[in-house]
């Protein structure tokens, strides 16, 4: 049961970064800008600058590796930077927004409860 759930939500996770990656290239669901000004000017110099395509290379590489079980961990830490932006972004300057990114804030949260063995014996804390 535990092995099921642990691939159903790391499975889940990846499928929303690869697309979300994905669409920073190709465009296939529409984003509308968010209302406040700073945000605005903050996502113009994102995408007008490289890291646009660097963190839509992370997010399309950190979900494919996060839902193979050998390099699950290592995708999760990928992932660690860019999902802690998201939830920044969100709280500080969109906090209603779509709320979309809730989802995959909550399931990277729930996977760092399942990695926490792994991230542990890497740390060599336990």
């Amino acid at each position: 049961m535990k092995t099921t759930l642990n691939n159903t939500l790391f499975g889940v996770l990846g499928l929303l970064m690869v697309i979300f990656g994905l669409n920073m290239f190709l465009g296939f669901i529409p984003v509308e800008p968010p209302a406040d000004e700073t945000a605005q000017q903050f996502l113009e110099t994102m995408f007008t600058s490289y890291l646009f395509v660097v963190v839509a290379i992370a997010e399309v590489v950190g979900g494919i590796l996060i839902v193979i079980k050998k390099t699950r961990l290592l995708g999760w830490f990928l992932l660690a930077p860019i999902v802690f932006n998201i939830v920044a972004f969100h709280v500080a300057h969109d906090f209603v927004g779509n709320g979309i990114w809730l989802l995959p804030a909550a399931l990277f949260l729930a996977g760092g409860f399942f990695l926490k063995e792994e991230s542990l014996q890497l740390l060599k804390l336990k």
